[in-house]
């Protein structure tokens, strides 16, 4: 058993201070070692990611719950994305969006549309029977998410997403 807040597969590290200043200026240990464990944690993370991606090299399963969510999500903010622009949103190659988009076409949960504000060339739009199948899906991941997080306190659960807002301006800084 690890330490508490240790990320299983993440290297140990011992805690030592990289700050040089006089010991009134040095974070306290506690939060040193938070904010250190939090690192890590993230790193670990980012890791599981990509090794998910990398595994995904082969062909995209088109009924996968997840992949199907993420682009009727992405086509419901209505943003008009062009299928180079939606790929990058949703993680996957374009040639992937493309068979997507032909495989949910035949499904009956998106259909080809003019792009709008004048931008000519078509886009994919969620039917009407896409948005229930998102609204569907949307359930179904809530109700995960719920059961993993229902013995967390919502107070800290609110903390963990200002944390992860603030990781987003540590990982993409604003220019």
């Amino acid at each position: 058993m690890g330490m508490p807040g240790e990320v299983l597969g993440a290297p140990r590290r011992r805690m030592r201070s990289v700050c040089t200043g006089p010991t009134s200026e040095r974070p306290e240990p506690r939060r040193e070692e938070a904010v250190e464990t939090l690192r890590y944690a993230l790193n670990g993370f980012l890791s599981a990611i990509r090794a998910d991606r990398a595994g995904q090299g082969g062909p995209v399963d088109a009924g996968a719950d997840d992949i199907r969510y993420r682009l009727l999500a992405a086509l419901a903010d209505e943003l008009d994305l062009d299928n180079d622009r939606l790929a990058r949103v949703i993680g996957l190659s374009v040639p992937a969006v493309r068979d997507l988009l032909d495989v949910h076409g035949r499904e009956g949960l998106v259909e080809a549309a003019r792009a709008g504000r004048g931008r000519g060339g078509s886009v994919a739009r969620l039917t009407p029977a896409g948005r229930r199948e998102l609204y569907r899906l949307d359930t179904l991941f809530r109700e995960h998410w719920e059961g993993a997080f229902a013995d967390l306190p919502a107070e800290e659960l609110r903390t963990a997403a200002r944390v992860i807002s603030r990781l987003s301006g540590v990982l993409v800084p604003t220019r």
